[in-house]
């Protein structure tokens, strides 16, 4: 009987183990063109650089539902692991692409996964989304990394040189953007930590997203700053990479070194809640001087706080609301506008 119960676990571990190979072995065979076929844009981007067409035009219009892109990436010194790609939508701001009429293979972190021991180089046909508008563009940005990137540092780990990338850009009318130049969130809230990991406690500017503690892994790098009540410093805001690591151990929790967090600046400002509500164009955040620290303690509703992330964009935080202290529930409310 015993026997018998080994021979079908066996079977059964070779039949998952086969169908998880079967379903990791997709290496986005479908996004390569076929001999023939047309494109609105063709973009070539190499380690080289000779012959390259980094730099692709194109005109939308009301016929236009995508633009089939052709994307050819090459190198002669570095293998490519992942392809990012970002869209910029009437200049309102970048933001990871989102493939929605492709099935593609993709990383957690939504990176295109170059799947291969030696991807050296790889050509894909890309249907790019082109909304309808009068005015305005559509700005593509794609780059090869050698790992894991990172959508707001083109640097990080680029395969083929720390500012290579590509880029589409489809016009509308004059090409004019009548994006604000900031990102607005409101009512965001953002959990007390709890030791399981289950509290969403840390927040990304970039896609808008506010995540859990046990996500930490691929998403950790994403994060810009996170919530804790201290037993002194009360409600508090830190950067990811400068969080108390007796509360949370951040770079332990995303298998990451503590270079590879965001940095974030603190500071309570002079302006006023009525200030902050006027606040509607990047330029209105131009006078935030970066602040010292990456930490902010002994917050209270309608502090308005200065704000630096690592990327040098300035912004302002209102504190909405505390909730509780440091328990299942507890939580901070916050409003913030941010350059983008």
């Amino acid at each position: 009987m015993n026997t018998m119960l080994k021979l079908k676990s066996i079977v059964t571990l070779l039949i998952i183990a086969t169908f998880t190979f079967s379903c990791s072995s997709d290496d986005n065979d479908d996004l390569i063109p076929t001999d023939g076929e047309i494109f609105d844009a063709e973009l070539i981007v190499s380690e080289s650089g000779v012959g390259d067409n980094r730099t692709v035009n194109v005109t939308g219009g009301a016929t236009n539902t995508s633009i089939k892109s052709k994307v050819k990436f090459s190198s002669t010194t570095k293998s490519m692991r992942r392809l990012y790609i970002t869209q910029n939508i009437n200049g309102v701001g970048e933001e990871p692409y989102v493939f929605t009429s492709q099935e593609v293979d993709e990383k957690p972190d939504g990176s295109l996964d170059l799947v291969g021991g030696d991807k050296k180089d790889f050509e894909f046909k890309i249907d790019l989304p082109t909304p309808s508008m009068a005015n305005g563009t559509i700005v593509y940005k794609f780059w090869a990394t050698t790992g894991r990137g990172d959508f707001r540092d083109i640097t990080k780990r680029n395969a083929l040189g720390d500012n290579v990338l590509g880029t589409i850009t489809v016009k509308y009318g004059l090409g004019t953007n009548s994006g604000s130049g900031i990102k607005s969130f409101t009512q965001t809230i953002l959990s007390a930590p709890l030791a399981d990991g289950s509290s969403k406690t840390f927040i990304s500017l970039f896609n808008e997203t506010v995540y859990k503690i046990n996500q930490g892994e691929e998403f950790a790098a994403l994060w810009d700053f996170g919530y804790y009540y201290g037993l002194t410093g009360k409600a508090s805001l830190a950067s990811s990479n400068n969080y108390p690591t007796n509360i949370i151990d951040v770079p332990t929790i995303g298998g990451v070194t503590a270079d590879e967090l965001n940095k974030a600046y603190f500071g309570l400002s002079t302006k006023t809640v009525a200030e902050f509500e006027a606040i509607s164009n990047r330029s209105d955040l131009d006078f935030v001087v970066q602040p010292a620290n990456q930490r902010i303690n002994n917050l209270a509703v309608n502090n308005i706080i200065d704000f630096v992330d690592n990327y040098g964009n300035k912004g302002l935080i209102k504190v909405v609301e505390i909730s509780g202290t440091d328990g299942t529930g507890d939580f901070i409310k916050l409003d913030i506008k941010i350059q983008n």
